[in-house]
């Protein structure tokens, strides 16, 4: 039996292991040290022969499952507004045409690589290079609890707007022409929704719950998608729209998430095996690279001609400052119908994980920068109608619940039926916030790690905070912007699945933590002694 093989797939392990934990250590995120792990397994050589092409099938693995976790949370009217789908637009058409006007200028500077593009390929790569990365962003906001707060939401609807654009340049580049079948798509797609959304109801919780996820994503919806003659990545996006009305989507999602956090590895891995830098590819990605700055800027500034807060255009537009996986495919494509040389194509390579080692710190402390920035950043929008406007008061409110999930609501309806009206409910969900509200329920929408809620809000009749957020991430960045409040007038109670984050709580200021794992079993013996019959 020839195990060298195995020793490929257990260097490959342990480098990504070693370097994620390095990353993590210095305060990066661990996915910049999966992308240094690919350079290093691509310089030691090791990725050659069956490694390599099984490292690009578990990395389009988790791009698939990725775009149908993104499905299972976007609805499609979200698409629709105005700030998502125009934003998107306009700003590819802007980079396109600054891109296209630098990489032109820097044609006539005499360095190689660049003096050898035509007007076809400047306008390719410009187009390529417009695309912010779709992986980057969720796992960026994923490790800060953020994936349904409204800038979240904004990027997410940003990104897909993008990658429906690369899947139609895609279409159109390949000059393959769809199957007739695809008139008979809406038909299929009709038709998978109702067996899928049966199947799933039907579903137990073991390994078949699972199993179903794959199906739907590989088989129901790349495989229809590519029988038809469209792209299979966008058919695991378009299955997972169809269910995010099923009343078990948040179950799937948790479970399909866990599956794609791991084959996500193998992606930013593979980033770095495209190909050995060369000091040509290099200095060209260091010429780029600050232009995904520029991207951001201009981000910035087209989401602050909408009726958004300035924190909700900053956040967003930060999250999209960077080169993306799609804009990669798409130069893979412009080498297939040979527009640009394989020299580009590391070149893109490189300039994206040099923007993914950018991006990642300027993320880790977005709240940061916005609280240091903050006088400039508000000059940029002032409008005061919008939906991300902070509250001004609690109104008549003594204890205040953080977060309506799973642990959330019953907690607020706990404490309503002691203190009715005094107990408030805030979430940063808008969908949840205005569907608890037309029940009647005193809730409001609120992004609780805002340093602008807790500036201007009046905390004097707040006696008590409860804690609900599931994320660590996100409640400690609650913690760190409540704790500007001087003479803090409420005691804060969050709660915590594991020791370390309840010392961390502890230690910054929260009154008491209420630990699982320790109080769980004597909750359960104090619900059953109340019943009268034992």
């Amino acid at each position: 039996m020839d195990i060298y093989p195995f020793y490929q797939v257990a260097f490959l392990l342990a480098a990504a292991f070693t370097c994620g934990v390095l990353a993590k250590r210095i305060g990066l995120p661990p996915l910049v040290g999966f992308l240094i792990a690919g350079f290093l397994i691509n310089f030691s050589g090791l990725q050659e022969g069956n490694i390599n092409s099984s490292i690009e099938v578990l990395a389009d693995i988790g791009v698939m499952v990725l775009l149908f976790t993104i499905g299972l949370k976007l609805k499609l009217k979200e698409l629709f507004r105005p700030e998502i789908w125009i934003s998107a637009s306009l700003h590819m058409i802007l980079i396109i045409l600054a891109m296209s006007g630098v990489l032109t200028l820097l044609m006539y500077f005499g360095i190689s690589i660049f003096s050898d593009l035509s007007l076809e390929s400047t306008l390719m790569l410009s187009f390529a290079l417009s695309f912010s990365s779709t992986v980057f962003v969720v796992k960026t906001l994923e490790a800060r609890g953020e994936m349904a707060s409204y800038h979240g939401r904004i990027a997410i609807g940003i990104l897909v707007i993008q990658d429906i654009f690369a899947v139609l340049f895609i279409a159109f580049s390949d000059k393959k022409i769809p199957s007739l079948w695809i008139f008979a798509l809406p038909i299929v797609l009709w038709l998978l929704q109702k067996i899928l959304s049966r199947l799933l109801h039907q579903m137990e919780h073991g390994e078949l719950f699972s199993f179903f996820g794959f199906f739907a994503i590989f088989v129901a919806g790349a495989l229809s998608f590519n029988f038809v003659g469209l792209k299979a990545d966008l058919g695991a996006l378009v299955i997972g729209m169809l269910l995010v009305n099923h009343p078990r989507v948040d179950e799937l999602y948790i479970r399909m998430t866990e599956y794609k956090d791991f084959f996500l590895i193998a992606f930013f891995i593979n980033v770095g095996m495209v190909g050995l830098p060369s000091f040509s590819t290099l200095g060209v990605a260091m010429i780029l690279l600050p232009f995904a700055l520029v991207k951001g800027v201009l981000f910035l500034f087209i989401l602050s001609r909408f009726s958004l807060q300035p924190r909700t255009a900053f956040l967003s537009a930060l999250g999209l400052s960077n080169f993306s996986e799609f804009g990669l495919i798409v130069g893979i494509v412009g080498l297939q119908i040979g527009l640009l040389t394989n020299e580009w194509i590391v070149a893109m390579a490189i300039l994206m994980s040099l923007s993914f080692v950018l991006a990642a710190p300027l993320n880790v402390y977005s709240h940061a920068i916005f609280d240091r920035f903050k006088g400039v950043i508000l000059k940029l929008n002032r409008k005061k109608q919008s939906v991300d406007c902070e509250p001004l008061s609690f109104g008549k409110a003594e204890i205040l619940v953080v977060g309506l999930g799973s642990v959330g609501m019953p907690t607020f309806h706990s404490l309503q039926q002691i203190h009715g009206d005094k107990v408030l409910g805030l979430d940063f969900n808008p969908d949840l916030v205005a569907a608890v509200q037309q029940s009647g329920q005193n809730v409001l929408w609120a992004d609780v790690t805002d340093s602008e809620l807790w500036d201007n809000v009046d905390c004097k009749n707040i006696k008590a905070v409860f804690m609900t957020v599931a994320d660590f991430n996100a409640n400690i960045q609650t913690l760190s912007e409540i704790g500007r409040i001087k003479e803090r007038p409420f005691k804060i109670f969050a709660m915590s699945r594991y020791s370390d984050h309840a010392q961390k709580y502890r230690s910054i200021g929260v009154d008491y933590v209420f630990e699982y794992k320790e109080n769980l079993g004597y909750d359960f013996v104090a619900n059953v002694l109340k019943r009268q019959d034992v």
